[in-house]
C-alpha cells in the first residue's frame, strides 16, 4: 500500500489522540473511549513512537517517516472507523507532521496537576535529561524546540520534573490553537472527571462520539469499572524522599524558563 493510499484512508477515518505528561491515567483514559461507539481505542499500541522518539526530536523528517511508514498504516487496517490512541508519545513531535500531511486529528487535553506529576516521576527516578527511561520516553531541556531553561545541567532532579510539566502545558496550548483552527475537535479532561457520568458525558459532547448501544447499559458498566484504583506504575517506586520546599524549587524553574514562551503561552503560571 502507498503512502497517498494510506492518507486516503486515514482520512476517511476519525483519529483522537492525546497531549498529556504521561503518570496522568492514559490507560485509564484508553479503557474510558472503548465505551464509545464505533471505536477502537489503545493506550500504546505497536508501532511505539518512542522507536524513533529521541532522533524525531529535531529531525521531523524522522517523525514523519515512521508515520508514513508504520503508524499510519497500521491506523489504516484497523477496523474501526474511530480510531483512539491515548499515548502520551504523540505530543511529542507527531502531531506537527500530521498537519502536514493533511490529517486532522482531534485531540483530548488530559491534565493532572503538575506538582503530582512531577512528584511521581521524581519518586520514580524518571528525572527528563538525565535518567536513561526518561531519555527514551520524555522530553529533555536539551531537546530543540522546548522552553529553555537556564543552567539545567546544575538544577534539582524535581525541578527537571516539573520543568517537564510546564513543557507538555506549553504544548497543550499550543496545539489546543493550532488544531481548533484547522477544524479538530478539542476537550480537555482530568482523570477526576473522567470517573463520573457528568464528565464523560460532557467529553463525549465535546467530540460529539455516542457510548455503545444500549447506552444505559455502557453507562453501568463505566461506572462499575470506574470505581477501581487507576495510575498504578508497575514500575516499584524508588526510595527518595520529596523534597520540603518544592514551591521555592518550583519558583527557581520559572525564573529560568524562556520568559517570553512563558507570558505568550502560561501567562496565568508566573514566577
Amino acid at each position: 500500500m502507498g503512502s497517498e493510499e494510506v492518507i486516503q484512508q486515514i482520512r476517511r477515518k476519525r483519529l483522537i489522540f492525546t497531549v498529556t505528561t504521561g503518570r496522568s491515567g492514559t490507560a485509564y483514559l484508553a479503557a474510558v473511549f472503548s465505551y464509545v461507539r464505533g471505536a477502537n481505542s489503545y493506550h500504546e499500541p505497536a508501532p511505539e513512537y518512542v522507536a524513533v522518539l529521541r532522533q524525531a526530536q529535531g529531525h521531523p523528517e524522522v517523525a514523519r517517516r515512521f508515520l508514513l511508514e508504520e503508524k499510519l498504516p497500521a491506523i489504516a487496517r484497523d477496523a474501526a472507523g474511530i480510531y483512539v490512541e491515548t499515548s502520551h508519545l504523540a505530543c511529542k513531535g507527531f502531531l506537527e507532521p500530521l498537519l502536514e500531511l493533511g490529517i486532522v486529528p482531534d485531540l483530548v487535553i488530559h491534565r493532572r496537576p503538575m506538582r503530582d506529576v512531577a512528584v511521581s516521576l521524581y519518586t520514580m527516578g524518571t528525572i527528563p535529561g538525565r535518567s536513561s527511561k526518561a531519555l527514551r520516553f520524555y522530553l529533555s531541556p536539551a531537546d530543540p524546540g522546548v522552553i529553555s531553561l537556564a543552567d539545567w545541567e546544575t538544577l534539582h532532579d524535581y525541578q527537571l520534573c516539573y520543568w517537564y510539566c510546564l513543557e507538555i502545558e506549553r504544548r497543550a496550548r499550543k496545539y489546543e490553537e493550532m488544531f481548533a483552527g484547522r477544524g479538530g475537535r478539542i476537550v480537555a479532561t482530568t482523570l477526576a472527571g473522567l470517573k463520573t457520568a457528568p464528565g464523560l458525558r460532557r467529553a463525549l459532547t465535546a467530540l460529539d462520539l455516542s457510548l455503545k448501544f444500549p447506552a444505559w447499559l455502557t453507562l453501568l458498566r463505566f461506572l462499575r469499572n470506574s470505581r477501581f484504583k487507576v495510575n498504578e506504575s508497575k514500575v516499584t517506586k524508588k526510595n527518595v524522599t520529596v523534597p520540603e520546599h518544592l514551591s521555592e524549587l518550583e519558583h527557581d524553574v520559572l525564573g529560568r524558563v524562556d520568559g517570553g514562551e512563558l507570558e505568550k503561552w502560561l501567562p496565568d503560571i508566573r514566577p
